[in-house]
């Protein structure tokens, strides 16, 4: 049990750390995220571009039986050769978890789910969906 659950502890610190500020953006307005859509979870979440990147709210539930569910953002710089993520991972039936930071990347932005099950490993992960 202990083991499943570090290996998915490491993977939401892996997506906390991957979230760095820098890069700047011309503007500043609050808009929706838009998630994959799939039975058993719930993602919304809002972005805004700001002078260090793009600032993400980001929130996940887990609303059927998987043991974990998660919600990511990705920014990309123009040539996709660089990345950066942020994610909300919920564990367990009807809980919810909302993280916020900045992605340092910001010319293009997509999102994500991926449920895991109680062993800790991937058992769906959805396909990209672009938002700009």
């Amino acid at each position: 049990m202990l083991r499943r659950l570090f290996v998915i502890a490491a993977s939401v610190a892996m997506l906390a750390l991957s979230a760095l500020p820098a890069s700047a953006a011309p503007y500043s307005a609050t808009h929706k995220l838009s998630f994959p859509h799939h039975s058993g979870i719930s993602a919304w979440g809002t972005y805004e571009k700001t002078s260090k990147g793009i600032y993400v709210d980001v929130c996940a539930k887990d609303t059927g039986s998987a043991f974990a569910v998660g919600a990511v953002v990705v920014g990309t710089n123009s040539s996709g050769s660089r990345q950066g993520n942020l994610g909300a991972v919920a564990f367990g039936h009807g809980t919810t978890q909302c993280r916020f930071g900045t992605i340092r990347y910001s010319a293009h932005l997509k999102t994500y789910i991926i449920f895991y099950n109680s062993h800790g490993y991937v058992t769906y992960k959805s396909r990209y969906k672009k938002i700009f």
